[in-house]
């Protein structure tokens, strides 16, 4: 653990945090405190078992990097499952803050996997008459490093009036849906231009604030699990073969035999071509191995169509689940169970 550079190794740690840190992992190096035995998770668990020899108490990386209420009400997830998703590099605390004519930028948290990819930010009027509604708009730019769609979806917006007062500071959510992630981190460069008043109808409202706040996010992936099963199952009362399930802590993608889906679509009297969802295939609950079962309560499905022969329908799930844990899929109003062990 020789000539680490642990100030660029932690360049988003909380200040109260940082120095504190890397005192504690200066001893590591210079072999004053203690190493941990297993670093399965690199730096994190390193500042982890930093933060534990300084303060002598049990710390987890999810209470370092603290995971703000409004993303953790969005992902469901309690404190063990916050502290995995961390840990798993798919929640990151982001810490830049950025402030111009009058308004403040603080970008706060990104949730990710493969599949889908959300950021939360916190916009604040220094003039607090300012009143700052859902019905408000940012104007903002993104400069994709030259890549073309790298989301096949992406929606933004200030968080409604059941999840935050009115007031000269509000919640500002992007939500988009990768395509073809691939494995390598990429920066998504997110510009901010200006604050909108709400406008009529389809016009937008008149211009507010305007400056430049720039922020650099990272794309990157998060590896699923996978289980290739080549099965057939009863679903809906006809024969479907579920060729592969790919799962995260917070998406699913099933893939299935094209000709058996067009015959549940049939069966629906729905066309897919016509953006209608195939209910029969609608992932409503997970059953873990000691039998509970997670229902699925704000299912949100991100992509699913016909492709070399298959039915791919791709979602995110309305609260974490455990992957390790998941035995079965229960798909439809019947709750069909798709064994995956």
């Amino acid at each position: 653990m020789q000539n680490n550079e642990w100030n660029e190794a932690f360049p988003e740690v909380p200040e109260h945090v940082h120095q504190v840190v890397l005192s504690t992992l200066a001893g590591l190096d210079d072999g004053k405190v203690k190493k941990v035995r297993k670093m399965k998770k690199g730096k994190m668990i390193i500042l982890a078992a930093a933060m534990v020899a300084v303060l002598g108490m049990t710390v987890s990386a999810s209470e370092i990097f603290k995971w703000n209420q409004k993303a953790g009400e969005v992902f469901g997830a309690d404190d063990e499952q916050q502290t995995a998703l961390v840990m798993g590099d798919i929640a990151r605390e982001e810490y830049q803050t950025i402030s111009d004519n009058g308004l403040t930028i603080r970008s706060i948290q990104t949730i990710q996997d493969n599949n889908c990819f959300y950021a939360l930010f916190e916009i604040t009027a220094e003039d607090e008459s300012v009143r700052i509604t859902p019905d408000c708009s940012m104007d903002f730019l993104t400069d994709r490093q030259e890549e073309d769609n790298l989301f096949s979806m992406l929606s933004w917006g200030f968080v409604d009036e059941s999840r935050q007062a009115v007031s000269n500071s509000r919640y500002f959510e992007m939500i988009g849906t990768k395509m073809n992630p691939g494995k390598e981190d990429l920066d998504l460069i997110i510009q901010f231009t200006s604050l909108n008043a709400p406008g009529e109808k389809a016009m937008e409202g008149e211009e507010l604030l305007k400056g430049n706040w720039e922020f650099a996010l990272n794309l990157h992936a998060a590896e699923p699990v996978c289980y290739e099963l080549n099965r057939e199952y009863q679903i809906a009362g006809c024969p479907v073969t579920v060729n592969r399930v790919e799962l995260t802590p917070i998406s699913i993608k099933l893939v299935c035999d094209g000709e058996d889906a067009r015959q549940l679509e049939e069966m629906e009297g729905i066309s897919l071509e016509q953006a209608d969802s195939l209910r029969a295939l609608f992932v409503n609950g997970i059953r873990y191995q000691d039998g509970t079962v997670m229902e699925e309560m704000g299912y949100q499905e991100l992509e699913a169509g016909y492709s070399e022969g298959n039915y791919t329908k791709t979602a995110r799930l309305s609260s974490v689940i455990d992957v390790e844990k998941v035995s079965a899929l229960l798909v439809g109003d019947n709750m069909d169970e798709i064994s995956i062990r």
